[in-house]
């Protein structure tokens, strides 16, 4: 079951005891995000409804990690005067 209520580039499908679960996870204390590069996974539900109420996007692992490393590269260049541009 989709809720069709959309976050951004991102759907969540709401977790209840008759849906189904990803990876056997019965834990109410999950919440399976579908994130805008395909991948459906299960995270800590009270961290997701945090970042839908201060209005961020819902990321996957990867993506997540993916972001977190672009933006620590761009502040490494920019310490070090590095264009923006040259970092691209």
């Amino acid at each position: 079951m989709i809720e069709n209520t959309e976050y951004g580039s991102v759907r969540f499908i709401p977790h209840t005891r008759s849906s189904i679960t990803l990876d056997n996870l019965s834990s109410l204390d999950r919440m399976c995000v579908y994130c805008a590069c395909g991948r459906i996974v299960a995270l800590d539900r009270s961290e997701m409804q945090l970042k839908i109420s201060l209005g961020k996007e819902l990321q996957c692992t990867v993506c997540r990690n993916a972001r977190i490393s672009q933006e620590i590269d761009s502040m490494n260049s920019l310490f070090e005067g590095i264009p923006e541009e040259e970092c691209l």
